[in-house]
């Protein structure tokens, strides 16, 4: 015969357990809601992600169509990178574009720099654009005068058939080397060549030329660089993982989204629709054993019948 204190202490123990069972059910259908929303969160994310990604089709093809009008009998790349450079000088005035897409802080798209021209990290974004849309490799280089100072101007750095040359759509400047070939960055950096050069073309452009106006600094390439790699721990970090598999970090290219804020708004969208769906099957898959267990352990007390406690037996 069951003593009354094993047949409460059976009850108990069952209660606590259901207790127990029910929260975690509770939790499952919380977090069940929240997969929910994150599928329907991850849903418009991808819708914005899609209209993003057309709006910033459309300037690309206003871009090329200006690209292709301005190169249009010009069979070198080096002679289509001077000819954007050139066009982009002249197009608009040089005041900051204070015009953005969506978020200031990610400044104005290439083509509202077309429509209102910009400064020199603003004209040198669309010259990077326009070369794109011909096939051509570029991307912006920013010049610091010191190891830790801030950048005082922005240039540009495209491919052509001998290498890298710089060119400057703030001051209508190229860096010949002679024989046709131009100098890159890394020709730049460490030498005279580039001060030497604007004093040369503020000598022959005359006093009424706007490059009389533009500093040696802005020719020294000491410490131009594409990506401030030193700026922080996950900049750092990311140089270092470039290393291990082989690039050198301080010889590439400007990723083109970091100066394209269409381009870098639908990429934030994607990976933003894709870390939830991530989250969301990292959860279910965490659940889904325990909630499995739960059930089967519920459906074998319900086959054993109801505990009988010593208050439950009849007079």
């Amino acid at each position: 015969m069951t003593r009354p204190s094993d047949v409460t202490a059976d009850h108990a123990g069952t209660g606590s357990q259901e207790r127990r069972g029910i929260n975690f059910v509770n939790r499952r259908l919380g977090l069940s809601s929240f997969a929910h929303s994150a599928v329907l969160l991850s849903a418009i994310l991808i819708a914005c992600a899609v209209a993003i990604w057309v709006s910033w089709l459309n300037d690309n093809a206003v871009l090329r169509d200006k690209a292709i009008a301005v190169t249009n009998g010009l069979m070198t790349v080096s002679a289509k990178i001077i000819a954007i450079n050139q066009w982009v000088y002249r197009n608009q005035d040089f005041a900051p574009n204070k015009r953005y897409f969506l978020i200031p802080a990610l400044g104005p798209t290439p083509v509202q720099v077309l429509q209102s021209g910009g400064e020199c990290e603003d004209k040198s974004r669309l010259v990077s654009a326009m070369l794109r849309q011909l096939g051509i490799d570029s991307g912006l280089v920013q010049i610091f005068p010191c190891e830790d100072c801030g950048p005082i101007h922005t240039v540009v750095e495209a491919e052509y058939d001998s290498g890298r040359m710089v060119v400057d759509p703030t001051w209508d400047i190229e860096y010949p080397r002679g024989n046709g070939k131009f100098l890159g960055v890394q020709d730049l950096a460490g030498s005279s060549v580039g001060r030497e050069h604007i004093h040369d073309l503020q000598a022959r452009r005359g006093a009424g030329d706007k490059i009389q106006f533009m500093s040696e600094a802005e020719a020294t390439f000491d410490y131009a660089r594409a990506v401030n790699w030193r700026k922080n721990a996950v900049s750092r970090a990311a140089a270092f993982g470039l290393r291990i598999l082989g690039y050198t970090p301080e010889q590439m290219l400007r990723p083109h989204f970091l100066e394209d804020p269409k381009l870098a708004l639908t990429l934030f969208f994607l990976a933003s629709a894709a870390a939830l769906v991530v989250v969301d099957y990292m959860l279910f898959f965490a659940l889904a054993g325990p909630f499995r267990r739960l059930r089967a352990s519920f459906r074998l007390r319900a086959s054993k019948g109801p505990v009988i406690t010593v208050h439950d037996k009849p007079d």
